[in-house]
């Protein structure tokens, strides 16, 4: 028998891809990877070789964190173009998540280095008004939104 024809368990399969076989069962139960075959004896899920690009598809969208009902759809109507689609949707979140947490990084950049001078003033010699003018304004330039 062809080794590529050849069905395999569910935990066969499962170690094959890398995952638990919970997934796959429940990728069965909401409709998203059938398996190849169950046997009507016991129930147990069999799966074949050729069923590992879907798979590994289906993996790859979860990574990107692609809704499951996307995934859904996407399989429904499988093609090259709407895996294009999709992939451009997700480079776009991911453009758009980079350059959020640029920006994040260039305030608390900016906190820092705030902190730091914070750290360094000398305020032993001036007055108890002065320190406290200096610290209010320091706040203020440090925590205050723009």
């Amino acid at each position: 028998m062809n080794k590529k024809s050849q069905l395999l368990t569910i935990g066969q399969f499962a170690a094959l891809h890398g995952i638990n076989k919970k997934t796959l069962m429940w990728y069965d139960e909401i409709g998203l990877f059938r398996p190849a075959a169950v046997n009507p004896e016991n129930g147990y899920r069999c799966y074949n070789y050729h069923q590992s690009p879907l798979l590994e598809t289906i993996l790859l969208l979860r990574e990107l964190e692609v809704p499951i009902q996307a995934i859904q759809d996407y399989i429904k109507n499988r093609s090259a173009e709407n895996l294009k689609d999709l992939l451009d949707e997700k480079i776009a979140d991911l453009d758009l998540k980079i350059t959020h947490l640029q920006a994040v990084r260039e305030t608390l950049c900016t906190h820092r280095q705030n902190m730091a001078a914070l750290l360094t003033m000398d305020l032993s010699e001036i007055s108890v008004i002065e320190k406290r003018e200096r610290c209010l304004w320091l706040y203020d330039f440090c925590f205050q939104p723009s």
